[in-house]
């Protein structure tokens, strides 16, 4: 329980730095009184799915990539998992057949083979075979790709196509999360002929998804159509989904609430209680798939001293940050990546109130015991990364840090971060159905995400021992032990996971929320028209 003058101080703040339409302050929500209902479907269902009509969707802000092999952003993994497919499909964690109609698994777990569902095509009209899979997963493997996600595939040994309809992985070692790898976006099968043809384009994917790119209109919108020829007879439901782009909370809950649009994606949560008393709209959501962190750049002085890390993740307090920048809605993150009721994830908490004390003992010991100055990059048009920026600096002045706030723009955020030109980085990632893709793009040495070049040999170790760990109570210790080692000597200070909404036209049928995550559920949607 906060005390009086801490809870003055923090409703000072949360006006001033989340001030809403009409001078009204935007904050509605203080952690007792945050909503933590869960609802990821309709209770009844939704009646007879009827075909036709364009679904719009107001998103906040645009991919810098639409290649699904090297795309980091949610804006594009949501966009890919309408565009393209995988093997496997995964539906709220469970693992289903996709391209792959079937597998089977050696007796020694070294050995996928794949059966390849007859027929499919991709938008292009070429066929989809066994050779197009083949040529997917090494272009991610590639070093010339540049996948962020390659470290997870370094197990395959080879890759056999003995008939179109079949591929053959062969594994160095037993994988416990090859299936799971399998399904995600960043697994998405492409259509070679335009990959080493004309290319991706604004107006061409290489993609077999429900839908089909027909224009992407940067810094604007996507226009994708429905794929007549799509695997699943009768889906997508839609016409086509025209998908639109503003970072401002304020008009994109104005464009939900004026039937501007039919869905808004990742509503403010601010907003979110008034849009649940609307009788034209519904809500899903309250599951968290985003975590909030602050990246330390361990490749350059100070953030390489692991005591001047430690003495931020001591400073920050969490709790604050969650209700200031995202109204309370989510939960602080007190331990590793995972949310605590995530598999994997530590139980109990490292960190609780912020001890500043310790956090000066440790700034002096490391040879700054009158702090120093840094600069903090956040995205400028991402409202919940700003706030949440802006408290991390005040916070950090309370142990000396001076952080000044670098508020940039994604595409060079993005740029900045692969040139290793940062001091702190405020960010987000997306969790993951298994652990080992977020663990191995962001954590391991050489992740394709991560930024900082931070090396810890013991963290490698475990999550190479938990990628062949079989029994599943041994592996999750492997990736608890890990999460300890990222706490509390790791390149990222975790701060919380966020409550995610999304709120629709009440005629927008057959929303089936997926916090695995997965957006594949979009071809099942229609509107009641």
């Amino acid at each position: 329980m906060k005390s009086t003058s801490s809870l003055k101080r923090l409703m000072a703040l949360s006006a001033a730095l989340m001030i809403g339409a009409s001078g009204i302050t935007a904050v509605t929500a203080l952690p007792a009184l945050a909503q933590t209902e869960t609802k990821l479907s309709d209770a009844e269902p939704a009646g007879t799915p009827e075909p036709g009509g364009r679904m719009s969707m107001l998103v906040r802000l645009d991919a810098t990539s639409l290649d699904p092999h090297v795309m980091t952003e949610t804006t594009g993994y949501v966009l890919a998992e309408q565009l393209y497919e995988s093997l496997l499909e995964n539906v709220r964690g469970e693992i289903k057949p996709a391209i792959a109609e079937s597998w089977e698994i050696s007796e020694d777990g070294k050995v996928y083979t794949f059966k390849i569902t007859p027929g499919l095509t991709f938008h292009s009209g070429e066929p989809l075979t066994a050779e197009d899979v083949k040529y997917s997963i090494e272009r991610i493997m590639n070093p010339a790709t540049a996948s962020p996600r390659a470290r997870s595939y370094a197990n395959i040994q080879s890759i056999e196509t003995p008939d179109d309809l079949t591929v053959v992985f062969n594994l160095a070692s037993p994988s416990a999360p090859f299936l799971a790898l399998l399904s995600t976006n960043g697994a998405s099968i492409v259509d070679q002929s335009v990959i080493e043809g004309g290319g991706l384009s604004t107006t061409v994917d290489a993609g077999s998804g429900p839908f089909k790119l027909r224009e992407h209109r940067v810094g604007q919108g996507f226009t994708i159509d429905k794929f007549d020829d799509y695997r699943i007879a009768d889906l997508p439901y839609l016409d086509g989904i025209d998908i639109s782009f503003n970072p401002d909370d304020n008009a994109r809950a104005a464009a939900i609430r004026s039937g501007t649009v039919d869905f808004l994606w990742r509503a403010a949560p601010e907003f979110i209680d008034s849009m649940k008393a609307d009788p034209e709209l519904k809500w899903y959501g309250a599951s968290g798939t985003l975590s909030l962190h602050v990246r330390l750049n361990t490749s350059k002085e100070p953030w390489s001293d692991v005591r001047v890390r430690q003495a931020v993740f001591y400073a920050f307090d969490r709790q604050e940050i969650l209700d200031i920048a995202n109204s309370g809605h989510g939960l602080p993150l007190n331990a590793g990546y995972l949310p605590p009721d995530r598999w994997g994830s530590l139980k109990e908490p490292i960190y609780g109130a912020p001890d500043i004390e310790k956090a000066k003992a440790l700034l002096a010991e490391a040879g700054y015991p009158d702090g120093f100055e840094t600069t903090l990059t956040v995205i400028s048009t991402s409202a919940f990364q700003t706030r949440s920026a802006e408290v991390e600096q005040y916070q950090l002045a309370n142990i000396g840090i001076n952080a000044e706030l670098k508020l940039v723009e994604s595409t060079v955020a993005n740029a900045a971060l692969r040139a290793n030109d940062f001091d702190l980085y405020q960010s987000g990632f997306s969790l993951s159905l298994d652990p080992d893709e977020r663990f191995s793009s962001a954590f391991v040495t050489g992740g394709g995400t991560n930024y900082g070049n931070w090396s810890d040999a013991e963290y490698d170790d475990l999550i190479i021992r938990a990628r062949s760990e079989l029994d599943r109570d041994a592996r999750e210790k492997l990736y608890q032990q890990a999460e300890t080692i990222l706490a509390t000597r790791g390149p990222v200070a975790m701060t919380w996971n966020s409550w995610d909404y999304d709120v629709v036209a009440k005629n927008v049928m057959g929303y089936e929320g997926d916090s695995s995550p997965s957006y594949r559920f979009y071809k099942s949607m229609w509107l009641d028209q």
